[in-house]
This record gives structure tokens, C-alpha cells and sequence, in this order.
């Protein structure tokens, strides 16, 4: 059996990472290979490809709906040797040369709804499209949520073809903590704080905003506590000048990009991931793989569903309720870092595995090729 991916860069994110964690676990089944289709020549991750041994090849495509004559030459060229073409992110030439190859196509919704920004003409033309090819053409879909299920089936109906929830698994046998000097001196010189933190890319969809405001007002009248923002992004600045506007510098720290941000997620008391409409979540696994609790707010979309089955009480309807809950963690700190709770959020943690999730794919390629 060889199955094809697609994802669009080779830039550090969600579907990315997951993707190349998928082929690689597929891989140590002797009656698979796998290959890995990458539409723009952008991003670090070609080298994590190479030291894995996963086979793959750029298209060298520009945009979404760019035609280039090579890039089709190749899509007809791979996918001809495929069993099984499993696209992870939307592209028009990439759906059309998949559905002239007759093969086997399954197509999972990460959730890349447009949320956090202006709908342009380009995103209703792409919704339209993927509505027409997911519900005529496409013989699975897979989604990594109920919330992306509920959403996706509004949007693209589908209701002529056959889908499952197949939620996100991480690998954690890459989750490895390293001691460095930048560590080191947080830690030393931070020894005596209670951290509230998060790990996100700052951008709208993932309301850093309401993170500062709950903080705020948790931290109102204490000096042994600390705000850790780890991440980048294009609201970065405006976040940077809310701490200012609200003289918050003290107890607030932006750590920029990380390449290993478990680093930073271990030294945090609580995690806080205030996203909105978010379709998953590794990073809430990861942190509750790390022993630590996990809190996001009621509309937070899969990062919902992630907490619910661990602990409900840390889904919060609002930012005065956050800020309360933070207070509890802060009062009752030993209680939360006792080992058999620790060990509970990891235990957890390990129903999203990578190998479930390649488990359950390998089954669904399985049924489409009898």
C-alpha cells in the first residue's frame, strides 16, 4: 500500500508537524510506504523530512490557485503510483489531478475555517469549490474534532459522503524537555513565581487578548506571579502595547518563537489556551502530557472537548471566571502538582496518541481499498 500526503509548506505548524508524525509512524509498517507532496518550497521543515528518511517532492506552486505546467506534471506523475492520495490542506489542481488519478481519496478537515478575519471573495470561491468536490468526488472525510465535524457539515453539507472523527494524535516520543542556559536562567530567576502561561501563534483566532484580561485582574493584588507568552505572530505588537497600556511589564513576559516550546510550557503552573473556534489543539495535549492543567474557555471548539474528559471545571465561560479559576490553582498549588494528579493528566494525555491516530487512518485506508 503507498499512500500520498499533501500539505501546502514546509513552515512549523499544526497540520505540518501532525502530518510528517503521521508518515512517520506509518512507515514502521512493513506493508506501507508513504510520500509526502508539498505545494510552496517555503519553510524549515524539509530538513526534519530528510533526517526522518520520508520521501517527498515540492510542486514549487506560488498561491493557491497558481497553475504551473511542472507542478501538474508531477501530481499526475505521483499520484500514479499511489494507492491512497490523503490531502491534508485545500488546493484546486492538487483535488483535480487527485480525482483524474482514480484513486483512493481521502481528504481530512483540520479545521482551517476563516475565523479571526475578513471573509474575502477568494475564501467563499474555495468554499464553494471544496463543497462540490468533498460531497461528489472524495470517497473519505476525516475531521479532527466534533467541533470541525459540526462546522465542516455546515458549511460543505456533506451529505453524500462518508466521513469519521479521527482526532489528532501527537507523538510523544518527540516531546523531550532540554535544560538549556535560557531555561536555566528563567527558572533561577523565577524560582519563587506562580506562572500562568501559554503557547499559541498570535494571531485572532487565538485571543491572547482575553488571556491578558483575565490575568489582570487575577494578579491584581499580587507580587509572586507571572504572565509567560510563548509565540509569535502578527498581533505580537498590539499585545506588546495592551501589557504597556495597562502596566503590566512587570509581570508579563513575551518569550518570542521557541523551536522546543514544551521547554517553556513545563515551567507553567497553568496552561491557558484562550482560543476561539479552535478546531484542535496539540498543544493542550502536550501540556497535560507535561502533568500540567490544561484551562480554555466554552468556546474554544475542540480545545473543548480535549478538557472536558479531564477536567470540566477548567473550561470557563468568561474572563472574571478564568481569572477566578487561576485564583484556585494559585490558593491550592501544592494539591495540583501532587504525582497521582500529575500522572492522571499524562495517562490522559496518551488517548491522543500518534498511534491511535495512525491506528484508525490505516484501518479507513484499508476499507477504501477493499
Amino acid at each position: 500500500m503507498k499512500v500520498i500526503h499533501y500539505i501546502w509548506s514546509g513552515n512549523i505548524g499544526g497540520i505540518e508537524k501532525l502530518t510528517i508524525w503521521l508518515a512517520e509512524n506509518q512507515l514502521k509498517r512493513s506493508n506501507l510506504s508513504n510520500f509526502i507532496l508539498v505545494g510552496t518550497n517555503k519553510g524549515p521543515l524539509f530538513e526534519t523530512l530528510k533526517q526522518k528518511n520520508i520521501d517527498y517532492d515540492i510542486l514549487g506552486l506560488n498561491s493557491g490557485w497558481g497553475f504551473k505546467l511542472n507542478a501538474w506534471s508531477k501530481l499526475r506523475k505521483h499520484f500514479k503510483s499511489a494507492d491512497i492520495i490523503h490531502i491534508h490542506t485545500f488546493n484546486p489542481w492538487v483535488l483535480l489531478a487527485a480525482i483524474f488519478s482514480g484513486k483512493k481519496i481521502v481528504y481530512t478537515l483540520h479545521g482551517n475555517f476563516v475565523y479571526g478575519r475578513k471573509v474575502k471573495l477568494t475564501d467563499k470561491v474555495n468554499q464553494y469549490f471544496i463543497r462540490l468536490v468533498l460531497n461528489r468526488f472524495v470517497d473519505k472525510v476525516t475531521f479532527n474534532s466534533k467541533f470541525t465535524e459540526s462546522t465542516a457539515h455546515k458549511k460543505y453539507g456533506l451529505n453524500s459522503v462518508r466521513t469519521q472523527l479521527v482526532y489528532n494524535g501527537v507523538d510523544f516520543t518527540n516531546l523531550i524537555l532540554t535544560d538549556n542556559n535560557d531555561i536555566k536562567f528563567f527558572r533561577d530567576r523565577h524560582s519563587n513565581k506562580f506562572i500562568v502561561g501559554t503557547i499559541a501563534r498570535f494571531a485572532g483566532v487565538k485571543r491572547i487578548d482575553r488571556l491578558i484580561d483575565a490575568f489582570e485582574i487575577f494578579s491584581k493584588d499580587k507580587n509572586d506571579v507571572l504572565l509567560l507568552l510563548t509565540g509569535d505572530g502578527p498581533l505580537r505588537q498590539s499585545l506588546e502595547q495592551k501589557v504597556k497600556d495597562h502596566n503590566m511589564e512587570s509581570k508579563v513576559i513575551f518569550t518570542g518563537f521557541q523551536k522546543n516550546a514544551a521547554n517553556w510550557e513545563s515551567l507553567m503552573n497553568v496552561c491557558v489556551f484562550p482560543s476561539q473556534n479552535e478546531s484542535f489543539g496539540l498543544v493542550a495535549v502536550e501540556a497535560l502530557y507535561l502533568g500540567r492543567p490544561v484551562m480554555v474557555f466554552n468556546d474554544g471548539g475542540g480545545l473543548v472537548e480535549i478538557t472536558e474528559g479531564i477536567s470540566p471545571d477548567d473550561i470557563v465561560d468568561s474572563v472574571e471566571q478564568a481569572a477566578v479559576r487561576m485564583n484556585e490553582y494559585y490558593r491550592h498549588k501544592e494539591q495540583s502538582e501532587q504525582t497521582d494528579i500529575i500522572q492522571k493528566r499524562k495517562t490522559y494525555a496518551m488517548n491522543f496518541s500518534i498511534e491511535n491516530m495512525e491506528q484508525q487512518f490505516y484501518n479507513i485506508y484499508q476499507m477504501l481499498l477493499k
